[in-house]
């Protein structure tokens, strides 16, 4: 079974150690579980498969756990972020950072906020409360990172500094597209009489 393994960072084909089939009681739908190892770095993996009728579906991975997507990102903003984790992926570790940098410039733009650059940007968006003082620190680090991979062809970005870069990127996706969402459903569900002035 073809796996992305994390640890070699590479698509292997992974080794069957044992296997469970069954079915969901609820839609009636056969599912397996298969436990696997790497052939390269014997690291182990955990993935399901349903059938809907037209055979087993690609293998989802549920250990090492796979990152998922929110589906509350803006659709430019989850692309240019998709495309950072693939150049990641791809060893393109400048090429990633250079991408973050662009998720930076596409959460501004989604706030409505265009100053002449990105750090008076990220400034107008830190004033404006939308951001807060750590959040912002992040933010703007991720701009001067991207900035030197962006503007000096000498700078490359290694591959420890390219996964913070992410990780930070993907903490404030989540902060301003996924929590604050929820947060704001919370005080609704809190608080009754504001709840009826917004029906």
């Amino acid at each position: 079974m073809i796996i992305h393994c994390e640890r070699c960072e590479a698509l292997v084909d992974a080794k069957m150690l044992k296997g469970y089939e069954g079915y969901a009681e609820e839609p009636g739908l056969p599912y397996k579980y298969s436990f696997l190892r790497c052939p390269k770095c014997d690291s182990p993996f955990l993935v399901v498969q349903e059938d809907f009728g037209e055979g087993w579906d690609s293998p989802y991975r549920l250990y090492p756990p796979q990152e998922k997507i929110s589906s509350s990102y803006p659709d430019q903003i989850k692309q240019a972020y998709l495309e950072a984790k693939a150049c990641f992926k791809a060893k393109a570790y400048t090429a990633s950072a250079i991408m973050c940098r662009k998720v930076l410039e596409g959460i501004c733009a989604e706030h409505k906020i265009k100053k002449n650059n990105l750090a008076a940007s990220l400034k107008e968006m830190k004033n404006r409360g939308i951001i807060e003082s750590r959040l912002f620190e992040w933010a703007d680090m991720l701009r001067i990172s991207g900035n030197e991979a962006v503007h000096d062809l000498s700078v490359t970005v290694p591959k420890d500094d390219a996964r913070d870069i992410m990780e930070f990127t993907n903490a404030l996706l989540e902060y301003l597209f996924t929590f604050k969402d929820k947060y704001e459903q919370y005080k609704m569900r809190r608080n009754p009489k504001k709840r009826k002035k917004s029906t």
